[in-house]
């Protein structure tokens, strides 16, 4: 959206901004996007520490932004605040969905480890600055979650070869007394939160979804809408609860549409003013067929993504239209049997879809010799515990290519499970650890300091009848 359309009196824009960023929350996810995005005014500014009414709060700092950038900062303000609050936006539904959601970023989450104050947030969202324009590229902030305890930034531009390099630039950059966690977060797009947007249960009770991510998956909300109903209303079926389904009615359209649970709120297409319909499917077999021949189809989809923009990666599978099994060549830095052990380029894999996917993990058999601590020396069987801990139900599969080929090479490895006791015990020696360094692999102690992933959560407020 352009500046031209947006409100240019102050005290108008006042009451705009405190409507729509009226929690701490929004109002840093709102302050730390105008900083990255260059709102005149803010760089050195002093902001005051955010203490409700958000009205008086954003009075102060029109009045800062004003001072420092005139009319034409407060109008970024307000046009970083369209950008980043799509759905508050506007005078309603009539307003539509503009977030802009095209262009490649790599998002990055920090996690606090402490409620830390405003200052030192906005603080990270600087070092955030800082380590992008040392790369030639632009953060940009997408919000502050108070659930999750900490932010997401994406970096514009930035492919998956250059995460490790952000994450450990990031940890080096943040003031040591704030103890953070930083991890490159599994989805691929800039994240945002879609307000308004409401549920309903199966006996028609609504919910109102409050500040849900879009990267939350589709099955995250069924499962908190699940959560307030008593165990004994789900239908049971062959001992265990029936799944949620979602569909979803949208104002203005005809009829509902079923989605795929697996998938993220921003990749099922959900906007503002959505209502998402939860109710428990009905099953005669473990699996949906639905689900299992749509997760089918987007595997094959995904990997022959995946091997069309990795130059060497080649895919031979089983069946033209919904394979359940991939063989996987690639050449990646790696280790064979051997004393000591040899180098090897030259890899083969198995990836098999198990009858029970998505909701199992797939298996996954190295065909060559490798020598690694989580593949099993006799079968070549990956380790559940590396495949499985990364693995979930729409986990997209370009990440899992880009997983066995980073346990080859050492750059991905789990030395507190043991699937080959001879590899494991070499990968812990020192000796071990300085041929996995040389070779390109990451050292133990890099990868154990790596931040632990957190599962999603979803508020939700029962709306009175």
């Amino acid at each position: 959206m352009s500046n031209a359309g947006l409100l240019l009196d102050t005290a108008e824009a006042v009451g705009e901004l405190g409507r729509v960023a009226e929690t701490r929350e929004d109002a840093l996810t709102l302050l730390g996007g105008a900083i990255l995005a260059g709102v005149p005014g803010l760089e050195g500014a002093r902001l005051p520490r955010f203490e409700g009414p958000a009205h008086d709060y954003f009075q102060k700092v029109a009045e800062i932004v004003e001072q420092g950038g005139g009319r034409a900062g407060v109008s970024a303000l307000l046009a970083e605040a369209s950008r980043l609050f799509p759905g508050k936006r506007g005078k309603g539904r009539e307003a539509g969905f503009a977030r802009e959601s095209g262009a490649q970023a790599l998002p990055i989450s920090i996690v606090l480890q402490e409620d830390l104050g405003d200052e030192q947030i906005l603080a990270i969202v600087k070092a955030s600055r800082g380590v992008a324009a040392s790369l030639g590229r632009r953060a940009a902030l997408d919000l502050v979650s108070r659930e999750e305890g900490g932010l997401c930034v994406s970096f514009e531009g930035a492919s998956e070869e250059e995460a490790e390099t952000i994450v450990r630039s990031l940890r080096a950059s943040i003031e040591p007394s704030m103890r953070v966690e930083v991890a490159r977060e599994s989805h691929a797009f800039r994240d945002y939160f879609l307000d308004p947007l409401q549920a309903e249960g199966p006996d028609g009770q609504r919910f109102v979804l409050d500040h849900v991510r879009a990267s939350t998956r589709l099955v995250d909300v069924a499962q908190a809408i699940l959560g307030a109903y008593e165990e004994a209303f789900w239908p049971m079926g062959k001992g265990e609860k029936a799944l949620p389904v979602v569909d979803l009615r949208r104002p203005g359209e005809r009829g509902a549409r079923r989605l795929f649970s697996q998938q993220t709120l921003h990749d099922a297409g959900v906007q503002p003013f959505d209502l998402l319909e939860i109710h428990p499917e009905r099953r005669a077999g473990s699996v949906n067929p639905f689900l299992l021949t749509e997760s089918l189809a987007m595997v094959k989809n995904q990997i022959l993504e995946f091997a069309g923009t990795h130059q060497g990666f080649e895919v031979q599978a089983n069946a033209l239209d919904v394979p359940t099994e991939y063989l996987v060549r690639f050449r990646a830095p790696g280790f064979a049997p051997g004393s000591p052990p040899r180098r090897v380029e030259a890899h083969e894999v198995l990836l098999v879809m198990p009858p029970d996917f998505p909701v199992k993990a797939p298996e996954a058999y190295f065909q060559r010799e490798v020598f690694h601590p989580n593949v099993d020396a006799k079968t070549g069987l990956v380790c559940l515990g590396v495949l499985a801990e990364s693995y979930r139900p729409g986990l997209h599969f370009g990440t899992v290519c880009q997983m066995l080929v980073d346990m080859a090479s050492y750059r991905n490895y789990e030395l507190r499970e043991v699937y080959n006791p001879e590899a494991h015990a070499w990968a812990a020696s020192p000796e071990g650890q300085a041929a996995i360094t040389a070779s390109g692999g990451r050292s133990w102690s890099e990868l154990e300091g790596g931040a632990a992933r957190r599962a999603r959560s979803v508020r939700i407020e029962r709306l009175s009848a």
